[in-house]
């Protein structure tokens, strides 16, 4: 069953977005506020009378997970990630000026309405998180064991998520760990520590997988698991250099037996795979909920945006944005033999095997796709086919999930911590993603060397829009000056400056809410 829309009703759902919409989150979602009638404080016991209350608000924590567009600028995962880094282009100022702001290091500012876009996103999910958390602590009447626990888990793991992004992306943030339910309580805090920070998510990482199940015994398909939150607790271990403890987190996912690699890579990312063997945490959409599109900026939003976004233009009734183009340089990363490539790239000649298009006499992929930029190729991993397209209620809103840890991404992971000294065998956990890639015996698949690793990891991960940034950030830290500049001055991005370009601005809007001086700027903006 797909997140939340089995499970909220439209009244609950109503409730919900009325209640997190701007009453319990802090300077995140405080514009306006003074053209408002004052709200002292939220008496829980009197809104939420059932377990199915409580259910419905942990359900509005994952929803956060969905917004693709907030406060009228889009904020795909991919901006921040592949856009930013040296994976994927963004096609023109003219035609989207907010990919062509994270195209370029000049342009993002402290004043980048996108960037206060992504704190506020994340922070709206923390707010969210901290709510259901208190919620369901103090709720009496549930009537289902163990329900009280695991909601509480299950929140603590999308406020780690949540958590995550938001130090890796702006570095070490305000703590809140309790939600704003009166004007009484503290509405402003310093930043703390990245330190700090991680603390917290490995605290609520660790508490999560002791109580949450394996996968296949979730509350419903696409919920949190252990496996879930030892998989992230492995990642927020890597990011601190801590390779044993990273070590021991994979082993945990690992020793579950309950993933494994999809034998044919592109079966990761079509609709009748959704949940497979591979996947160990997605975000779930559906198409047909609401014919408005996912740029709604009241953020109700079932589908996705990213077919529209990522495909290239074609002609009538298969019309796209392509907005995120693969650039040449990662297409030649690939060797041809790796069977990732034909998967994660739409390319010249390729067939896509879409009747649809056939009976119409269109060429579903032409020699050139007409880019300014020069690029003949489309990202493949958000592909829908010609038919899928024809069935949605609106393009605009694409139910085709979107992977954000799969099972290759632990075992590289594990790879890559075991090699820096963290103990266990990572060269078994290699292989297996070496083997699937090129088949046995291939003299173009890498040794498994740190640079191997490295190089497996972006071959293996491009353009899912989770990683290629943050990842060049780390491997910078270990080999300072050594890793994310020559990347990008090989594809012409020259105006990176360290360590300014290393973290994303706290956006001004934020200082300039919170008490003069308080909320201090990253360093060079």
């Amino acid at each position: 069953m797909k997140i939340f829309n089995k499970i909220l009703t439209k009244r609950k759902k109503q409730m919900f977005l009325l209640l997190f919409s701007g009453v319990l989150v802090f300077s995140s979602c405080s514009e306006d506020i003074l053209d408002k009638e004052p709200i002292t404080e939220i008496v829980l016991d009197t809104a939420f009378n059932t377990e199915q209350d409580v259910v419905a608000s942990l359900n509005g924590v994952y929803d956060a997970l969905q917004w693709q567009n907030v406060r009228g600028n889009q904020t795909f995962p991919l901006m921040q990630q592949g856009v930013r880094a040296d994976d994927l282009h963004s096609q023109s100022a003219a035609f989207w000026q907010i990919g062509a702001q994270y195209d370029q290091f000049s342009t993002i500012t402290p004043a980048l309405a996108s960037v206060a876009s992504v704190w506020s996103k994340w922070y709206q999910g923390v707010a969210r998180a901290n709510f259901t958390i208190q919620l369901a602590e103090g709720f009496d009447n549930f009537k289902t064991e163990g329900l009280q626990d695991r909601i509480i888990a299950e929140a603590k793991f999308l406020r780690g998520m949540y958590y995550f992004e938001l130090v890796r992306l702006f570095g070490g943030v305000p703590l809140f760990d309790k939600p704003i339910i009166s004007a009484d309580q503290e509405q402003f805090k310093p930043r703390s520590s990245d330190q700090e920070v991680y603390a917290f998510i490995e605290s609520d990482l660790q508490s999560a997988a002791a109580i949450l199940p394996l996968k296949g015994a979730e509350r419903f398909q696409g919920a949190a698991t252990s496996g879930a939150a030892y998989a992230l607790l492995a990642k927020v271990f890597l990011y601190q250099e801590k390779w044993g403890d990273a070590v021991i987190a994979a082993e945990q996912v690992i020793n579950q037996g309950v993933y494994g690699l999809e034998p044919n890579f592109r079966d990761n990312f079509i609709q009748t795979n959704e949940f497979g063997l591979e996947s160990v945490f997605e975000i779930s959409y559906v198409d047909g909920l609401s014919t408005i599109d996912f740029n709604d900026s009241s953020q109700s939003q079932e589908g996705s945006g990213m077919w529209k976004w990522s495909f290239p233009f074609i002609q009538g009734g298969y019309e796209s944005f392509n907005n995120f183009i693969p650039r040449q340089t990662l297409v030649d990363f690939y060797d041809d033999s790796d069977q990732r490539k034909a998967a994660t790239f739409l390319l010249p000649g390729q067939v896509l095997n879409s009747p649809g298009l056939a009976d119409l006499g269109w060429d579903p992929v032409k020699a050139n796709f007409g880019y300014a930029i020069g690029v003949s190729t489309g990202a493949k991993k958000y592909f829908l086919t010609f038919e899928e397209v024809q069935e949605l209620t609106t393009d605009f809103q694409s139910p085709l999930n979107e992977k954000v840890i799969r099972y290759a991404d632990v075992l590289l992971m594990h790879a890559e911590a075991s090699l820096m000294g963290g103990g266990g065998d990572g060269s078994g956990s290699f292989m297996k993603i070496v083997e699937r890639a090129y088949g046995t015996g291939n003299p173009a698949a890498p040794a498994y060397t740190m640079q191997g690793v490295r190089d497996e990891r972006r071959r293996e991960l491009a353009t899912e829009g989770w990683n290629r940034f943050t990842d060049l950030v780390r491997w910078d830290k270990l080999n300072v000056g050594g890793v994310i500049k020559p990347a990008l001055d090989a594809i012409g991005k020259t105006d990176f400056q360290a360590p300014r370009d290393l973290l994303l601005p706290i956006p001004q809007q934020e200082i300039d809410i919170y008490p003069e001086g308080m909320l201090e700027q990253n360093d060079g903006y």
